[in-house]
């Protein structure tokens, strides 16, 4: 069998991985907070002959990641929707799995009185245990990440100081998206938490997908997984006529 054969189903095993990408950014494209994976680039690479190696053509393809750019904020006045105005992330502690780094800020109080975001993962406090929220009457956000509240059996206007949202403008070890979602370290540490970065009260940020892009993209996916495809059929066809010549006639 030609040895080109392998080149095309690596590309296609590249294309099929790309394409489970753009639907998981298609998926997400109303995902608040929600920062779109990249797919992964390949170019091709040509074998030197002088080194001793065929000149073969190989996919050469490079690490994936994803992109950190901030979607839009879109205004909602709803007193625990909060969006970092800038770079950063709120530090969060998922259900199952280390702390970890979100821009989600659609805030809710469960019923135990855990203050998650809306997919009901704890929020860190600067000191990064998880916060919790006593019955009240009235809660509020400061731009600094403060949380107030009016205690049910207090003066009406008397507030209380519950603690302060976690946030880290940065982190100077590389981020990355771990499998379920959240961005960590690349090494597993966690970023201190400094809340450099203010934060907008009545605001979500949406997802940085944009969706023509995305089905743009899947459109070229698809059609270089079929070029591929007919390569493939091609290369058998040529590898079947060169068979046919080589036997010995009977």
């Amino acid at each position: 069998m030609d040895r080109s054969i392998y080149t095309a189903l690596n590309s296609m095993q590249i294309l099929r991985t790309n394409q489970s990408v753009t639907s998981q950014n298609l998926a997400n494209s109303s995902s608040t907070g929600f920062q779109k994976d990249i797919s992964t680039n390949f170019a091709s690479v040509y074998l030197d002959r002088s080194k001793g190696l065929d000149p073969r053509v190989m996919a050469l393809q490079d690490a994936s990641g994803f992109d950190s750019s901030q979607g839009p904020k879109n205004p909602t006045d709803a007193p625990l929707d909060v969006a970092l105005n800038g770079e950063g992330y709120f530090l969060v502690k998922p259900e199952n799995g280390n702390i970890a780094l979100s821009r989600r800020g659609d805030f809710k109080v469960a019923e135990d009185g855990l203050f998650t975001d809306g997919t009901g993962t704890a929020m860190l406090n600067v000191d990064l245990e998880v916060m919790t929220i006593p019955p009240h009457r009235k809660i509020s956000i400061a731009a600094d990440g403060t949380i107030e509240i009016e205690p049910l059996n207090a003066p009406i206007g008397q507030k209380i100081k519950i603690g302060q949202l976690a946030t880290v403008s940065g982190s100077e070890v590389p981020l990355a998206k771990s499998e379920d979602g959240f961005v960590r370290t690349v090494n597993g540490s966690v970023p201190e938490p400094d809340n450099k970065t203010s934060l907008l009260i009545g605001f979500l940020e949406g997802s940085n997908v944009k969706t023509v892009d995305e089905l743009v993209s899947g459109i070229e996916q698809s059609r270089a997984y079929e070029i591929n495809v007919k390569f493939v059929t091609t290369a058998k066809e040529i590898d079947e006529a060169t068979a046919s010549l080589m036997r010995m006639p009977s």
